[in-house]
């Protein structure tokens, strides 16, 4: 092809496809087979996992299964609790730091520019990779419980109320902290650094949430009780919990409170987090930032 026949290509007046269907599914897509790409990574990720639950498992023969009891979901083992606990607490900061982390790429390869010089809306690369890491988080979720019922024999309550009652409940647990996602990577644009930020907080909410020891045991330190059911993690987990281990559905009384509480925890963080995002991409517009790391 001559030079003047690629200066024509890019004078064509043909009409470019705006659709946002269009520009989400080709983020999802994109990255999706970026993903797919890296084998090796995915086969020490999952060995990684099957040995923490394994790991998991063993130190459950030290915890007094009376104790477990305090938490208020009946006779259940120690297994049983921490596997729900692990497995959507992973899968939370899973989702959570995916459009960070991909930002973090995009930054440091010199990509994060033509992104936001083309016709692609922020709002879909955001929701593009978003649904991507829920998909690759759910991968590894999938693979704890899967090992936790079908190898280790874990006693969990799964039928088709109780799994699409549990699906529903991490849709919102997503939601919740979908806002704090978006914030981080708001500020990952402007200041090129967030994960220390986002470890500590994902470390302080499995701490606080209760992920291997019931939540009566904080009861004896006001101010960490107080704290933990000020997070939406609490609410999501208590409703996984009642969930698989109890049998009860989204519809049951103690499930539809902690759906209330994620339902208006979303509705306050995902604007707020959505003005922090456009801030930091109309702050390195502004100062000329965007391809500096």
């Amino acid at each position: 092809m001559k030079v003047e026949d690629i200066i024509n290509l890019f004078r064509g007046n043909e009409i470019r496809v705006s659709s946002e269907t269009r520009h989400v599914w080709a983020v999802f897509w994109a990255n999706f087979k970026i993903f797919l790409s890296y084998r090796t990574w995915v086969i020490m990720e999952t060995i990684s996992t099957i040995a923490s639950v394994a790991m998991y498992s063993f130190m459950g023969l030290q915890v007094d299964a009376k104790r477990i009891t305090l938490a208020g979901y009946g006779e259940v083992d120690w297994i049983s609790f921490a596997l729900v606990g692990v497995a959507t607490a992973n899968y939370l900061w899973m989702c959570i730091s995916r459009l960070s982390h991909s930002l973090q790429h995009e930054i440091r390869e010199g990509t994060l520019e033509p992104i936001i010089t083309s016709q692609i809306n922020m709002r879909s690369y955001i929701i593009g990779q978003s649904i991507r890491g829920f998909l690759v988080s759910g991968y590894f979720m999938l693979g704890v419980l899967i090992v936790g019922i079908g190898v280790l024999r874990v006693p969990l309550i799964i039928n088709v109320e109780t799994a699409l009652s549990f699906t529903a409940i991490i849709l919102l647990m997503v939601l919740s902290y979908a806002g704090i996602g978006i914030m981080a990577a708001g500020l990952i644009l402007v200041y090129k650094k967030g994960d220390p930020l986002t470890f500590l907080f994902a470390s302080i909410t499995e701490f606080l949430g209760g992920v291997l020891f019931p939540l009566k045991y904080l009861e004896s330190f006001p101010v960490l009780y107080f704290l933990a059911w000020l997070m939406p993690y609490t609410y999501a987990l208590d409703a996984a919990r009642r969930i698989l281990l109890n049998g009860a559905t989204i519809f049951s009384p103690p499930v539809l409170i902690d759906v209330t509480i994620l339902i208006a925890y979303s509705i306050i963080f995902i604007p707020i987090g959505l003005r922090v995002f456009n801030w930091g991409v109309n702050r390195i517009r502004y100062e000329g930032t965007v391809s500096t790391y």
